[in-house]
């Protein structure tokens, strides 16, 4: 049969699996760069999702306005599609933080109950050996 303590220790290690669980949980991505094929424009959208570089050299202003603002909104919807494959997933992300706080509620109380039960089995022996005697 466990003791109290060795209960006490497995919750705690459980628990301190949840909180580093918790604090490796995937945070934002890694900023995404693109350019275009010559090099002339790069656009970068930083972790926060939001620009963060915008680069056009003076060769691609030269080579002629009429495709520079179709080629910078490709490149901004492709930097923008690379950022969100980083963080969009189809699973389901469980909130650690509340289950390591639910687990330490249950915990505090188990080890309540655990001590209850013991003192009533310790009591109930007593008795039983007060009979015997």
């Amino acid at each position: 049969m466990f003791s109290e303590d060795k209960i006490a220790e497995q919750l705690a290690a459980a628990r301190a699996e949840l909180s580093a669980a918790a604090q490796t949980q995937v945070g934002p991505p890694e900023p995404v760069t693109v350019e275009n094929e010559k090099g002339r424009i790069r656009i970068t959208v930083g972790p926060d999702g939001r620009l963060s570089e915008l680069m056009v050299s003076a060769r691609a202003i030269r080579d002629g306005s009429d495709d520079l603002g179709p080629e910078l909104m490709r490149l901004v919807n492709e930097a923008l599609d690379k950022h969100r494959e980083h963080t969009v997933t189809d699973e389901p992300v469980p909130d650690l933080n509340a289950i390591n706080e639910r687990f330490a509620e249950m915990q505090d109380r188990s080890l309540r109950n655990f001590a209850a039960m013991s003192q009533q089995i310790s009591e109930t022996m007593a008795k039983l050996q007060n009979r015997a005697s």
